[in-house]
């Protein structure tokens, strides 16, 4: 019976932890890991519009926020021919929902390698052009977990 109710402490207190660790990682600038974390504050702002984003093709990943949220999160960038895609799974992690709001209103920062640059994410709806932008996605990630729930494609433009 002891053993039992140690093991419900130990349980109640990584609960409590982890909890702690998500709202703790909301005042942190940017996210931590798949955390979503408060909004990106540090780093320079780059004003200048990109036309290339070939220098972002081996980032593994980056942290976007919503300009009008106050959180941001960890996320993959792909690269195919010099232009940036944001891509999303439907299925993981579950309970996201930032892909609705930014198909609505894309306007949003970007924090690649510790410079912000502004952008405007637009959904790619096009199955043809999607197609060859998941072939090279294909190539640098492993497909998530639970990844046969389909997925969005945003493609990153600067404002």
């Amino acid at each position: 019976m002891r053993i039992l109710r140690g093991l419900l402490y130990l349980v109640l207190g990584l609960a409590v932890l982890i909890g702690i660790l998500f709202v703790a990682a909301r005042f942190k600038d940017g996210p931590i890991a798949m955390i979503p974390g408060g909004p990106l504050e540090a780093g320079e702002l780059v004003n200048d519009p990109v036309t290339d984003w070939s220098f972002a093709a081996d980032v593994p990943e980056i942290e976007l926020q919503l300009s009008y949220q106050p959180s941001s999160r960890t996320t993959w960038i792909v690269v195919h021919d010099g232009r940036a895609f944001v891509p999303v799974s439907l299925s993981f992690p579950p309970g996201k929902r930032w892909h609705l709001a930014a198909d609505q209103n894309g306007s949003a920062l970007l924090r690649i390698e510790g410079r912000r640059y502004p952008v405007q994410l637009e959904r790619v709806r096009d199955e043809a052009e999607a197609s060859q932008v998941f072939e090279v996605l294909r190539g640098k990630y492993p497909p998530p977990p639970g990844s046969g729930g389909g997925a969005w494609l945003f493609e990153v433009i600067s404002r």
